[in-house]
Formats: structure tokens, sequence, C-alpha cells
């Protein structure tokens, strides 16, 4: 064998695997053609034979006892080479023939008719063959008969394909469906209007056989409603069917992980059911019908002498045979159902098929013809659309070949019609969900992640065009006025370029506006034919418009602008994909707008707190700062006057001039305490690793007179090493230390001063305690007097206090120094107390201490 010879055998049996049809079980279809081969040509053994590597294996045979021969024996290899129909009338006429071991051997070949398997990719999978052990001869009509048969046969295994191939789209469809509910609810619907739709019932089993889907037909075959059967077990709900072939088949399905397809009487309903079983990952899914009807047909058939006229009516394609001498066409009464019409509405002319081609498609189908009689393709297959009785237009596969007479003449074609339509749609639909979610996603993405309004926009306008196939697509920013500019614009070259034009349409009036500020929608398909104003068809038509779609973009409860598409070569009907797919860019453009502006609005508004409080701060800086000398003096002055006239003077002078004193302190100590609430900011220290320990130790040394006063106990863990401003830092254990002794009321003070960090199991109770990942938690605690919770958040606010000052003296200053420092670290601080039970202050400072570089 050659190197191509061999190239085109290793393709032939690679297709013979893809049918999956060797080696299976017995199939009532293929018998049936083999004993109407029989019937039809009058001979006692008949064969569907398919030629394996080193075997031929007979699929259906009648007349013969054995299931296989070597490839090596039989007459198949004279169909092979000659790929045509080969007729011996008497095997012992012919010297190369009479010495072949099924001639001289069993089954004593005489006579011998076969036709070749040939598939529509030009592959000849085997034979379909009659036998006798007499001579014989076959009259035409015979051989037309055999050749039919051997098309319905590969009509069998296309069936076999396409079912797998619709197993796998399913199981697909199956698996896409779970992204597709949250991506679309709407493609969902689809993809269950599609299973609704279909003719055969379908059900879906998980893995522990539990129903998870079933389609509208299914419920009525098996009488059972939706509600009865998802979520149950289906042994459990047809106990019956155990020990039976639904039972064996469906496990066998789902172990072998293969695809089966089997007949079976179901009692219960008194019925025949075809089923087709496909495993998938995650379970099975069950396509079935009720074949009753075409069990009695096929009974029927079998007693009837008109076979291969019944043969034809049963299929569910359409039939055409086309006699090229006379140019007329049979067409069989499904092929005119399928378009719409009745059985006496379609003559049989060659003209009758060509008008209702579609125009686009009707030379390249007719050159697909003359194509396949050239013998460039050994079939003839086109899909194309073909118009119905009604005006509408179907997609149909149309598969069919010629025959040739002994010199050389084509005298007739045969041919089958499918409806591909739903198919069709079903892949344009998906074509058009992908794009559209693509886009949606792509612009959803942008407005979340950066919110840069003109890569928005322009990347809207480009992908629609392209999207749409439109001439060109726009944005219009609209005035009050009813002018605007173009902002963004996406053109195909050769038409005019409006891009950064301002634009002014003189019948753009109010009304108008106000229509689209109410959500309308124009479609315009032809701006010439149009019901509009002139002075608007003009408008238009200098920017060479021939149809328009417009939709607007609305920003809250106003008016932004338009999104527009254009057709500049032609009108053009806008469909509902187009005219839905702009109006929701115009609403993701719109929710990309608004939040651009809030955006715009709280940067202003950041910005001019930030400056409002520079300028708090440094008011009150300077204020403070201003009152220090005339307040020295005054104070200097009320120290000098108590010392050279105190006890001179009445009892109520000595006690003014005390008051005066200690007003003057009080004064004294609050703008200090102002100066350093201004200075927290402006005035700190960077950031330095500095170790908490020797900062707790100067806070402790700085309290050291009052901790002596107050005998205050203060306990504290090893502290860590933070990246901080020292003498801010010093100045929050200070005051928080401070404030610890000072609120113990007449009992000895009880400090204890811990830090934390994240514990996975921590049992803290109050979910504040708990440090984050990076942060350390620090902790004053005390046995003070406590407070309110109501109170926790004011009294970290400048000049608030809970007491007065005769009984608790200070400023109100201190805990808002200590929040404004902890804040300037980037932490936070609260406290957590009950009356008469102490309280614990807490402050968070982050943990860069690692971090540094």
């Amino acid at each position: 064998m050659k190197a191509g010879q061999i190239d085109t055998e290793m393709a032939r049996l690679e297709a013979l695997r893809q049918y999956q049809i060797l080696d299976t079980e017995p199939e009532e279809a293929y018998d049936n053609l083999a004993r109407l081969a029989a019937f039809i040509c009058g001979t006692s053994i008949s064969l569907v034979n398919f030629i394996d590597e080193n075997r031929q294996w007979f699929k259906a045979k009648v007349g013969l006892d054995v299931s296989e021969m070597p490839r090596s024996v039989g007459l198949s290899y004279l169909c092979q080479e000659q790929r045509n129909v080969v007729v011996v009338p008497d095997t012992l006429a012919d010297e190369k023939l009479a010495n072949n071991p099924v001639v001289t051997g069993y089954p004593y070949i005489r006579f011998y008719a076969g036709v070749p398997l040939i598939t529509p990719k030009g592959d000849m999978l085997g034979t379909l063959c009659v036998i006798d052990q007499v001579p014989k001869e076959l009259s035409q009509k015979q051989v037309e008969a055999l050749v039919a048969l051997s098309h319905l046969v590969i009509d069998q295994l296309e069936l076999r394909r396409y079912v797998t191939e619709v197993s796998q789209v399913t199981e697909k469809l199956m698996a896409q469906e779970q992204g597709a509910y949250i991506q679309s609810e709407a493609a969902r619907t689809h993809i269950n209007n599609l299973l609704e739709s279909i003719t055969d019932g379908f059900f879906a089993l998980d893995k522990k056989s539990l129903f998870t889907y079933i389609n509208g037909q299914a419920e009525r075959l098996l009488r059972k409603k939706q509600n009865e059967l998802l979520g149950k077990n289906i042994w459990e709900v047809f106990p019956e069917i155990i020990g039976t072939t639904f039972y064996r088949e469906y496990h066998r399905a789902i172990l072998e992980q293969v695809s089966v397809e089997f007949e079976e009487f179901y009692p219960p309903l008194n019925c025949w059911l075809q089923v087709h079983a496909y495993p998938a990952k995650d379970g099975l899914s069950i396509y079935f019908q009720d074949i009753t009807e075409r069990r009695r047909t096929v009974e029927a058939l079998q007693k009837s002498e008109e076979r291969w006229q019944l043969a034809l009516h049963g299929n569910n394609d359409g039939i055409w045979d086309w006699n090229l001498k006379t140019n007329e066409v049979f067409f069989s009464t499904r092929w005119k159902e399928m378009l719409g019409y009745k059985d006496h509405e379609v003559s049989n002319g060659w003209d009758e098929w060509i008008k209702r081609i579609h125009p686009d498609e009707r030379d390249w189908v007719l050159q697909a013809f003359q194509d396949h009689f050239a013998k460039k393709t050994p079939f003839y297959v086109c899909e194309y659309r073909v118009q119905c009785q009604d005006g509408s237009y179907k997609w149909i596969l149309d598969r069919g070949q010629a025959l040739w007479d002994a010199l050389g003449d084509i005298v007739r074609m045969v041919g089958s019609y499918t409806d591909i339509t739903d198919r069709k749609q079903a892949d344009e639909e998906l074509k058009r969900q992908n794009l559209r979610s693509q886009l949606f996603a792509e612009i959803t993405l942008k407005i979340r992640e950066s919110l840069q309004i003109d890569e928005i926009l322009q990347s809207t306008v480009t992908e629609v065009q392209k999207l749409l196939q439109a001439d060109r697509v726009l944005i219009f920013r609209l005035e009050s006025d009813g002018s605007g500019t173009v902002v963004q614009e996406a053109v195909l070259p050769g038409w005019p370029i409006i891009l950064g034009k301002n634009i002014f349409d003189p019948c753009f009036k109010e009304e108008y506006i106000e229509k689209y500020r109410q959500g309308r929608v124009r479609a315009m398909e032809d701006v010439e034919a149009a019901q509009i104003q002139p002075c608007h068809r003009e408008f238009l038509q200098q920017f060479a418009v021939r149809a328009n779609l417009v939709v607007p973009i609305l920003v809250r409860d106003g008016i932004w602008g338009l999104l527009l598409a254009h057709q500049c070569t032609a009108p053009r009907k806008w469909n509902n994909f187009e005219t839905e797919l702009l109006q929701q860019l115009a609403n993701q453009i719109g929710i990309g707008l608004s939040q651009a502006q809030l955006l715009e609005k709280e940067t202003q508004q950041s910005q001019e707190l930030v400056r409002s409080n520079a300028e708090l701060e440094q008011f009150a800086y300077v204020a403070s700062h201003d009152l220090q000398e005339p307040l020295r003096m005054v104070t200097s002055y009320l120290q000098l006057l108590e010392r050279r006239y105190k006890n001179q003077l009445d009892a109520n002078a000595d006690q003014f001039i005390t008051y005066a004193v200690d007003g003057a302190r009080r004064m004294q100590t609050l703008i200090n305490d102002l100066l350093n609430y201004s200075r927290v900011s402006t005035r700190g220290q960077l950031f330095k690793l500095v170790d908490c320990d020797v900062i707790l130790q100067q806070a402790i040394a700085n309290l050291q007179i009052a901790i002596a006063d107050s005998q205050a106990i203060i306990t504290y863990d090893h502290l860590p090493r933070v990246m901080a401003d020292t003498t801010q830092l010093t100045q929050v254990f200070q005051n928080l230390i401070g404030n610890a002794i000072k609120f113990c009321q007449n009992q000895q003070p009880q400090i204890h001063i811990g830090v934390a960090k994240p514990n996975p199991n921590s049992d803290e109770e109050s979910l504040n305690s708990i440090p984050l990942a990076d942060e350390w938690l620090f902790s004053i605690h005390d046995n003070g007097i406590g407070l309110e919770s109501q109170y926790a958040e004011r009294i970290f606010i400048i000049f608030q206090r809970l007491h007065g000052r005769d009984k608790y003296p200070g400023t109100g200053i201190g805990l808002a120094i200590c929040k404004k420092i902890i804040e300037r670290h980037g932490g936070r601080i609260w406290v957590e107390s009950k009356p008469d039970q102490g309280s614990t202050f807490y402050f968070t400072i982050p943990d860069r201490a690692g971090k540094q570089s």
C-alpha cells in the first residue's frame, strides 16, 4: 500500500470510529433496512457491513449466521475500489472471484450486489450488500432502491453522530448554565426555552440519581409534574423499572461513561420509549420520546409491499428526488410541510426550489451543485435559507448525491432537507450574548476600577461600532439649549468626522429634550422616508446619516447626553437586540458619570476640609501664642500683688486676689494645652523606631510626684518597639496614666499598662479589643470612678468635661490631644468603662517596625 493510500485508509478508519458503531448491539432501524434490501432484491442474504482494520463487521444481517469475517475474504473490496455500485450476476463466471473463500466455502456466494456506504465527508465506511447462492440479475429500479437504502444507512449513522453532538452540546449547555445564571438570567431562560421547545422528553439526574431538571414534554410523557419529581430519586419514584433495561442501561452509562441508546416497552404507560442517555460529570442527561406509533408503523412497513415509499414518509427530514433528464423534482410531503405548504401547493418543477432560496445564497448553492456534478465533491452539502409560505426564512441543511449512468451522464439526484433554524438561532443568540456580556464586563470593570470617563466613553463607542457593524457610533454631550458637543466617536473611513464639533439642530426643541429626559428611544430606519421635519432631515443628511438609533444617557433625574448609532451606507432596520444593547450601555454610562461626579464632589470636600483644618490649627496656634505675653504680665502682677499685700487687706480682698491668681494660672494651663493641641500635626517630629518600654518609663518619671502623693501601684507588660514620635507617644502615656490617678477618688490607684497582638483563639467579648493583623493594641486599665457608655465618645472632644473643675481639675483638652496624636500615627483610641468599675483606655499603633527600609 502506497503512502497516500495509507493516509486515506487511516482517515477512513478514524471516520468509522467517530461514529461509534462497531460492536454495538443490534438496532431495529438497521435490521429493517437489511430486511428491506433483501425483500426488494429478492435475495436470501443481505448485510449492513462496516469494514474495520482487519475485519468486516455486520451491524445488520439477514440469512447469515456469523457476525463478522476477516477483511481479506469476501467481495466488499470491489465497492471500496470502485466507490460505486457493484453488481456480480455470477461469481463463477469471473476467474478472479471464483476462487474467493466466500465463493468456494460458506456462504457459497454466486450472486453479489453492493453499494458503498460513503459519508457526507467522502469516507467509505462499508457496504450495503445483497447476496444469493444462485446467479441473479437486478433491474435498474432495484439498483436505485438499493442505493437509496444505502443513503438511509448513512442517514442513520449521521443521526447517531448528530445525537452524540447534541449530547455534547447539551453537556456544555448544562455546564454553562450555572455560570450563565450569574451572568444573565435571560440566557438561562433562553436555554430552558430551547429544552422546552424540543419534541423529546428530557430530564437530568445528578450523581445520586435525583431529578435536577424536567422539561414540559417529559412531564406529559411520564404523567408527572415537576414538583413531584425535582429532588426525588428516580428509583423511588419509578420502582417498577428497577431490574429492567432502563435500570441496567442508565447504570452502564454512568459506570462506563458511555452514551447508551435503546428502545424499551414501558408497561405502566403502555407505550414504547426510545431513550438516549448521555453521561456528564455531574450525572446523566436523558432524552426520550414515545415511539409507540413509530413501532406500529415499522410493523406495518414490514407487511407492506410499498416499503420504499413508506420509508420516505417515515423520515422526519424532507426528501427530494431530482430527475435531471426531465428537470422534474419530487418533493416529499414533509419537505413541503417544513416550509408551511400543503401537498398540492408546490409543483414538481426545479424552479419551485430555486426561487425559494435566499437571494444572497442562491449563487453559491448553485455552484455547490455544479461542484458535485463535476465530482469535485463526493456529496452535495449546503446550509442556506429558504423562504417559507408566510414569507419568513428557515435555515436548511441540504444534502444529496447524484447518480451517473454508464456513460457518465447525470441522470438523477436524491437528497434530504433538515430544518436547522433552531440551531442557527441558538448559535447567533449565544454569540450575541457573549459579545454583549464581554462589552458590559469591560465597561463595568472600568467604572469600578478607575472612573476614567473619557476612557469608558471611548471604549463604548469603539466596541459598539464593531458589535453593531454601524458606520458611526458617537456620544453627544447635551446642553440645556439643545446644542452640544460630540465628545467621543468611532466612525468608519470615508464618512464625515464630527468628533469635537459643537452641533446645534434647529429642530431639536425643548419638547424633544423632555421626551429624551423621560427615557425615550428613537429608532429611524430611513431618514429620507421618515416623517420628520425637513430641517431635521437636512441636519442629518449633512453628516451622511441614512438611519440612526438614539438612546438618552441619564444621570440621576437629568439628561446628560445621547448615545447614537448611524448607518450611512443605506437605510437600516434596528432590531430589539441592538436597541436593548444601547439602552443598557447608556445606563452603565449614566452610572459611571454619576459616580464620577460624586467622586469629584467628595474630593473637593476632602480638600476643603483639609484646608479648613489647617487654617483652624494655625489660628489656634497664633491665638494662643499671642495670648501668652499679656497673660504672663497679668499673672506676674497678680502674684506680686498677692505677696506684697496679703494679710494687709480685709478677708474679701485676699479672697479676690486668690481667685484672680488661680484664674490666671488656669488660663495659662489652658493656653499651654491649646498650643499643644494645635502643634500635634504641625510641630510633630518624624517617626522613628522607638522602644515603648523606655517611653513608658519617661512618662512615669514625669508623673513621679503625683504617683508618690497618691501611692499609685503601676504595673505593665513588656512593650514593643514601634515607629512613632517619641515626645507625642510619651504625652499619650502621661495623659492617660495621669487621668487614671486623678479619677480614682479616695482609693489607692491600681493601673496596668498592657499590649496585645492578633490571636485567632481569642475569647475577648468585645470585638473592639481585638487588634488587626498589622497593629499593636495598647491598653491602660484603672480602678477609678468609671463613666457611662453614652459619654465614651464625648470625652475625646476638645473642651468636653464630665465633672466640674472644683472636683477634678483640668482643661478638657488632654484626651483630645491623645486622640489627635494616635490618629496622626494611623491608629484608633477608645474607652470601655462602667460607673464605679474602672476604665480601660485602648489605642492602636500600626506595626511598621519590621517594614522600615
